[in-house]
């Protein structure tokens, strides 16, 4: 019966921004990549159960210690009450019988807001094991996306606008630059703006050079590109001693990814001090084409907490890095505005 059934999975998507009759929501409850799952206790400690579990705890990728992507609560159905509905992720699981069809929703807005929901529903356990196999993967994205998306609009309160405002001279790019990073290093077609913390470090880095090599988005030209500018702008504690990536305990990796409907490379890894110093920590860029100066332009954050858990804060800069928009963006942007300036004066 089951052989076939990842064919036959429904996908819906629900999107609410209020409740019954307009009612306005609440905000939502629970920290940052926390998530709630609700699911019969049998079910819970079955195999399926475990596979849910290992989807979501997973180890976070690109960190020099184990942090998991989410972070994961849970209750039985009966506990689920007025006091949990409001949590800002949530994973609700039924098995049933009556479930032939395996099911996935996808919800927003329920109980809270921002919140986000996905109900699955399947026959059996062995069921909801294959489900996950085959479709597991997009419901731990839901949850990032939606995560990150709100890091970016809750961002829009909290910018550097000095620094945007120079970054935009200077490279002629637009990004949200976190406001609790202040002091900035400028140097050849490289500019780094930190907080200087000394617990919780946060770090962001924009570079630009000639798009002139074919190669130049393939991972080693990049890495490349990064420990060329890194040596020559961020110095170590100590005489002769420079950032670096790290290659040999942990490979960086290297993904093909859209923005803004355009090619993005994405990198990520963990850096650290070469020639003394054992400072280190994890790291993510995205670089792009300036097509109107053909130039690329790479925009990178870092985190170095040394003892602290560092997921939510180099995903804040993941987030502050998603909001950049290169110079064709920009003018897509006003040239969009004046044409609405002249309908709006007919």
């Amino acid at each position: 019966m089951y052989k076939n059934f990842a064919l036959t999975i429904v996908l819906s998507l629900i999107l609410f921004s209020c409740g019954k009759s307009g009612v306005v929501l609440p905000s939502a409850t629970g920290t940052r990549y926390e998530i709630l799952v609700v699911m019969d206790q049998t079910a819970w400690k079955a195999p399926g159960g475990r596979a849910l579990v290992a989807l979501l705890d997973q180890d976070m990728k690109a960190m020099p210690q184990a942090e998991p992507v989410l972070s994961i609560m849970y209750c039985q159905p009966k506990d689920f009450g007025d006091i949990l509905k409001p949590s800002r992720n949530i994973l609700i699981t039924e098995i049933n019988p009556r479930f032939e069809i395996p099911k996935i929703t996808y919800g927003r807005n329920t109980w809270s807001q921002p919140q986000s929901i996905v109900k699955i529903e399947v026959a059996s356990d062995s069921a909801l094991t294959v489900l996950l196999k085959e479709s597991g993967n997009k419901v731990l994205d839901y949850f990032l996306t939606t995560e990150r998306n709100r890091q970016i609009e809750i961002g829009k309160n909290y910018i550097n606008h000095k620094a945007k405002n120079e970054i935009e001279t200077i490279f002629g790019i637009q990004v949200d630059v976190p406001s609790e990073l202040t002091k900035v290093t400028k140097g050849t077609d490289f500019y780094w703006i930190t907080n200087d913390h000394h617990h919780t470090r946060k770090d962001m880095v924009i570079y630009s050079y000639p798009y002139r090599d074919k190669n130049t988005f393939t991972k080693e030209y990049l890495i490349a590109k990064r420990d060329s500018f890194m040596k020559a702008n961020i110095p170590g504690e100590f005489e002769g001693s420079y950032m670096g990536t790290e290659l040999v305990h942990y490979q960086p990796i290297f993904r093909e990814i859209n923005v803004n409907d355009t090619y993005c490379a994405e990198l990520s890894g963990l850096w650290r001090m070469f020639n003394g110093g054992s400072m280190g920590g994890p790291f993510y860029s995205h670089t792009r084409v300036d097509e109107i100066n053909q130039r690329v332009i790479t925009v990178e954050g870092f985190v170095f907490a040394p003892g602290a858990k560092k997921r939510n804060h180099i995903r804040q800069l993941e987030a502050a890095i998603y909001t950049v928009k290169l110079p064709q963006e920009i003018n897509a942007i006003k040239e969009v505005s004046v044409v609405a300036d002249k309908k709006d004066t007919k």
